[in-house]
Protein backbone atom coordinates (compact mmCIF):
# COMPACT_ATOMS: atom_id res chain seq x y z
CA UNK A 1 0.00 0.00 0.00
CA UNK A 2 1.58 4.01 -1.40
CA UNK A 3 1.70 5.92 1.60
CA UNK A 4 0.81 9.74 1.24
CA UNK A 5 0.98 13.17 3.04
CA UNK A 6 -2.59 13.99 3.64
CA UNK A 7 -1.54 17.27 3.79
CA UNK A 8 0.13 17.28 0.09
CA UNK A 9 -3.14 15.70 -1.03
CA UNK A 10 -5.52 17.91 0.78
CA UNK A 11 -3.47 20.71 -0.97
CA UNK A 12 -4.50 18.79 -4.40
CA UNK A 13 -7.93 18.44 -3.61
CA UNK A 14 -8.66 21.89 -2.73
CA UNK A 15 -7.12 22.99 -6.10
CA UNK A 16 -10.35 20.68 -7.54
CA UNK A 17 -12.68 21.83 -4.97
CA UNK A 18 -12.26 25.26 -6.22
CA UNK A 19 -13.54 24.28 -9.78
CA UNK A 20 -16.63 22.47 -7.99
CA UNK A 21 -20.10 23.96 -8.87
CA UNK A 22 -21.05 23.77 -5.02
CA UNK A 23 -19.45 24.59 -1.50
CA UNK A 24 -16.78 22.08 -0.14
CA UNK A 25 -15.54 22.76 3.24
CA UNK A 26 -13.11 20.31 4.99
CA UNK A 27 -12.92 19.29 8.48
CA UNK A 28 -9.71 17.19 9.93
CA UNK A 29 -10.21 14.14 11.36
CA UNK A 30 -7.55 11.49 13.10
CA UNK A 31 -4.48 11.59 10.67
CA UNK A 32 -6.85 12.92 7.93
CA UNK A 33 -9.41 15.19 6.36
CA UNK A 34 -12.84 15.04 5.49
CA UNK A 35 -14.53 16.65 2.74
CA UNK A 36 -18.53 17.67 2.55
CA UNK A 37 -19.81 18.93 -0.62
CA UNK A 38 -23.02 21.13 1.04
CA UNK A 39 -22.55 19.52 4.37
CA UNK A 40 -22.30 15.78 3.15
CA UNK A 41 -18.96 13.94 3.11
CA UNK A 42 -17.74 12.94 -0.33
CA UNK A 43 -14.23 12.41 0.29
CA UNK A 44 -11.68 10.71 2.52
CA UNK A 45 -8.29 11.68 2.98
CA UNK A 46 -5.39 9.97 4.46
CA UNK A 47 -2.30 8.29 4.46
CA UNK A 48 -4.07 6.16 2.85
CA UNK A 49 -4.94 8.25 -0.16
CA UNK A 50 -7.75 10.75 -1.55
CA UNK A 51 -10.68 8.37 -1.09
CA UNK A 52 -13.73 9.19 -3.35
CA UNK A 53 -17.02 7.57 -1.69
CA UNK A 54 -19.34 6.07 -4.32
CA UNK A 55 -21.91 3.43 -4.75
CA UNK A 56 -23.23 0.89 -6.93
CA UNK A 57 -22.12 0.78 -10.72
CA UNK A 58 -20.17 4.01 -10.28
CA UNK A 59 -17.58 1.95 -7.45
CA UNK A 60 -17.24 -0.93 -9.11
CA UNK A 61 -16.48 1.36 -12.51
CA UNK A 62 -14.03 3.46 -10.35
CA UNK A 63 -12.46 0.29 -9.15
CA UNK A 64 -11.99 -0.79 -13.04
CA UNK A 65 -9.70 2.31 -13.43
CA UNK A 66 -5.87 1.55 -13.38
CA UNK A 67 -4.45 1.80 -10.01
CA UNK A 68 -7.40 2.72 -8.32
CA UNK A 69 -7.99 0.22 -5.29
CA UNK A 70 -10.22 0.29 -2.20
CA UNK A 71 -9.23 2.70 0.57
CA UNK A 72 -7.51 1.62 3.01
CA UNK A 73 -6.55 4.67 5.84
CA UNK A 74 -3.46 2.95 7.62
CA UNK A 75 -1.62 -0.35 6.91
CA UNK A 76 -3.40 -3.40 8.71
CA UNK A 77 -6.95 -1.72 8.44
CA UNK A 78 -9.49 -3.09 6.81
CA UNK A 79 -10.62 -1.77 3.32
CA UNK A 80 -13.28 0.39 2.80
CA UNK A 81 -16.46 -0.67 1.16
CA UNK A 82 -17.39 3.14 -0.14
CA UNK A 83 -14.23 4.83 -0.74
CA UNK A 84 -12.23 4.30 -4.45
CA UNK A 85 -8.60 5.90 -3.55
CA UNK A 86 -7.41 6.69 -7.27
CA UNK A 87 -4.04 6.42 -8.44
CA UNK A 88 -1.33 9.48 -9.23
CA UNK A 89 -1.98 9.84 -12.51
CA UNK A 90 -5.53 9.85 -11.99
CA UNK A 91 -5.44 12.63 -8.85
CA UNK A 92 -3.41 14.08 -11.32
CA UNK A 93 -6.23 14.88 -14.34
CA UNK A 94 -8.24 17.76 -13.48
CA UNK A 95 -11.29 17.19 -15.25
CA UNK A 96 -11.18 13.50 -14.68
CA UNK A 97 -10.93 13.58 -11.31
CA UNK A 98 -13.99 16.76 -11.35
CA UNK A 99 -15.74 14.49 -12.97
CA UNK A 100 -15.35 11.76 -10.58
CA UNK A 101 -15.69 14.18 -7.61
CA UNK A 102 -19.19 15.91 -8.86
CA UNK A 103 -20.70 12.21 -9.25
CA UNK A 104 -19.49 11.40 -5.60
CA UNK A 105 -21.31 14.59 -3.97
CA UNK A 106 -24.23 14.37 -6.00
CA UNK A 107 -24.23 10.42 -4.80
CA UNK A 108 -24.07 12.36 -1.11
CA UNK A 109 -26.58 14.42 -1.38
CA UNK A 110 -28.96 12.63 -2.82
CA UNK A 111 -28.26 9.63 -0.04
CA UNK A 112 -30.92 9.73 2.69
CA UNK A 113 -29.76 11.30 6.32
CA UNK A 114 -28.10 9.47 8.49
CA UNK A 115 -29.62 8.66 12.11
CA UNK A 116 -27.11 9.55 14.64
CA UNK A 117 -26.72 7.71 18.31
CA UNK A 118 -28.04 9.64 21.39
CA UNK A 119 -25.88 10.09 24.35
Amino acid sequence: MPLYDPHQLLTRFEELAAQMPFVVTTRRMMSGYMAYADGKVFVSISRGGLGVKLTGDDHGRALGRAGARRLRHLEGQPESRTYVAFSDDDIGDDDLMIEWLILAARLAQSAPPTRTRRR
